[in-house]
């Protein structure tokens, strides 16, 4: 009897420690991550959306009842986030405009995030009941790892304004924990089962991309619980009514507050399917060889089926789904791990494309866990069942393996160190590219830099297709330019073109201007200048003190009406 109850009472006990060791290995790997992505605090901001967020934040300047409700009201820039916009603020309240502090918290998030993944894995482990704890914990350890050291995961961490992403990837992480926590005994343990709903309204109140937590649910019930054979496939959708309201919600939300879809509005639904199906091969070779990346992907001009590019693709996920559903009863983990995966990215696909990227390497920050678990799983099977040899092999292959991931991971966090090291990465591969060029232009000028920033403002020009948004913005920076070098024809043909174009473009409105002032026709100085005055008064108190305007304020044909626009219309010079 005694033995007996010493076997009894040693499985508890083997469990604790083993929970004891699976937490000490994680902070473990945790503190690694940490330690490789640790120059991301040398950053500074970039000049791709965090001069958005820099300036509402700036107008907010502190938490108060206005800037709370503006927060959980407003769709800047692309949708409603206002737990990622509380963050944000909380971060200017600390720090101001040091950008230190905005790293920094995107970088502890990441440390929880690796955390976070590694106790998810074990949960699912533990449900799937075919192994050993020391198996587990393995498993755990090694997908943590590669989420955390992984240079896909650089865009989210290393970009501020990514944090909604990053932030959201972390609550969706956590609701799943929950979500087995309350649904992986033989009843739903009700406190668990709506600490779950609690979590996901608040993954989707920093993003809309936590739409798939219903889907990823489902996945979960499939395998490794199997609930689907009790219950049935329509208990189980009935029993999350609730969540996939919340997610049609957010869904209809996000697509709504959208002006337009850029890239691929215009085209069929097979051309987006096809840029789908390039993006989910995309990401899975990325996650093996991480090699050439870039801060932007553009989209193709062109999507055919008889492209390679998109042919091979599209043949490799139709391989791969027709052998994961035909394998769904011996392989569960396959078809759970291929849905997964494709949910997280569907929302971020070619389906539904906001923006001018193709792909984007933040988009596999949470996509990868589902193929890593099933990568780790296959090379855990191999070690079982081969000799030392095989072993050696392969500890071998991911020593060396994890090296790389490591070495391109330091390499590419310092591409997001500015706006020029960004666009300028972004040149090397696609130096072409109408976008890049303008933004790494932007980005010279704001150093100062007009000279350098000249070329690539005429790429940008020239590459644009006619009816590309950023054109008129690459004409009014060229014409800018133009005015600040003293070509002031050149500058008042560009910053003509970029106003005809697009006349909400005020500041373009405003050097056009000047350029006739300096050209000294003064009379269509004038004109202009008025018209622009009428809608955007701010600009008074700078037109009054301006040296690009002196032959205007100092002619005696135009010195009193000038006086008199600037002087009787209110502005505070901001712009």
């Amino acid at each position: 009897m005694r033995s007996a109850g010493s076997t009894h009472e040693t499985a508890p006990l083997f469990l604790r420690a083993s929970r004891r060791l699976l937490l000490f290995s994680l902070l473990a790997v945790s503190v690694v991550s940490l330690w490789l992505f640790r120059p991301v605090l040398a950053n500074g901001f970039v000049n791709w959306d965090d001069q958005g967020y820099i300036e509402q934040l700036v107008r907010m300047g502190r938490f108060s009842l206005s800037s709370l409700r503006w927060m959980w009201t407003s769709l800047q820039p692309f949708y409603l986030q206002p737990i990622a916009w509380m963050t944000h603020l909380a971060d200017y309240q600390l720090w101001g405009l040091n950008p230190v502090g905005h790293h920094a918290t995107n970088w502890l998030l990441h440390g929880v995030y690796v955390l976070l993944v590694g106790i998810l894995v074990w949960m699912l482990t533990d449900k799937a009941g075919n192994l050993h704890s020391e198996e587990r914990l393995g498993l755990s350890t090694f997908v943590a790892l590669v989420c955390g050291i992984h240079p896909l995961q650089v865009e989210s961490v290393a970009w501020v304004s990514a944090r909604n992403g990053l932030l959201c990837s972390v609550w969706m992480v956590a609701t799943l924990c929950v979500y087995l926590q309350a649904v992986g005994g033989d009843e739903i343990r009700r406190r668990w089962w709506w600490a779950a709903v609690a979590l996901q309204l608040v993954a989707l109140l920093t993003k809309p991309f936590a739409v798939s937590l219903p889907l990823l649910m489902l996945a979960i019930d499939f395998f490794p619980l199997q609930r689907h054979k009790q219950r049935g496939w329509w208990r189980l959708l009935r029993e999350k009514w609730l969540l996939f309201i919340l997610s049609a919600l957010a869904a209809v939300g996000a697509i709504g507050s959208q002006e337009h879809l850029e890239g691929l509005a215009g085209e069929r639904l097979s051309a987006r399917l096809l840029d789908a199906t390039r993006g989910f091969v995309f990401y899975l070779w990325k996650l093996i060889w991480p090699a050439w990346l870039s801060p932007f992907y553009p989209l193709q001009s062109k999507i055919s089926l008889p492209s390679i590019e998109f042919l091979v693709p599209l043949v490799i996920c139709i391989l791969v789904t027709v052998v994961v559903v035909w394998q769904r009863q011996r392989a569960p983990l396959l078809a759970a791990a291929w849905w997964s995966y494709i949910v997280i990215l569907l929302l971020v696909s070619g389906l539904l494309q906001v923006g001018g990227q193709a792909v984007a390497d933040r988009y596999a920050y949470l996509a990868m866990v589902p193929p890593l678990i099933v990568l780790t799983c296959g090379l855990g099977w191999l070690w079982r069942h081969n000799g030392i040899m095989l072993r050696i092999l392969i500890g071998t292959m991911l020593g060396v393996w994890l090296v790389f991931l490591g070495l391109n991971t330091r390499k590419q966090i310092p591409v997001w160190r500015d706006g020029v090291s960004l666009w300028t990465a972004v040149l090397t591969h696609f130096p072409n590219d109408p976008r890049a060029n303008f933004n790494l232009a932007m980005a010279l000028v704001g150093e100062g830099r007009l000279s350098a920033a000249r070329p690539y403002a005429e790429c940008a020009v020239n590459f644009s297709d006619p009816h590309a948004p950023q054109l008129p913005m690459a004409r009014a920076a060229l014409g800018t330019i133009d005015l600040k070098t003293h070509a002031y024809g050149a500058a008042v043909d560009q910053l003509r073109q970029a106003i005809a174009s697009d006349d909400q473009l005020f500041a373009a409105r405003y050097n056009l201007a000047c350029a006739y002032a300096r050209l000294g026709d003064l009379a269509e100085a004038m004109e202009v200048l008025r018209q622009l005055l009428a809608t955007r008064p701010e600009y008074a108190a700078l037109a009054a003190r301006d040296s690009e305007l002196a032959a205007l304020r100092n002619d005696p044909r135009y010195a009193a009406r000038f006086a008199e626009l600037v002087g009787t219309t209110k502005g505070d010079g901001k712009f």
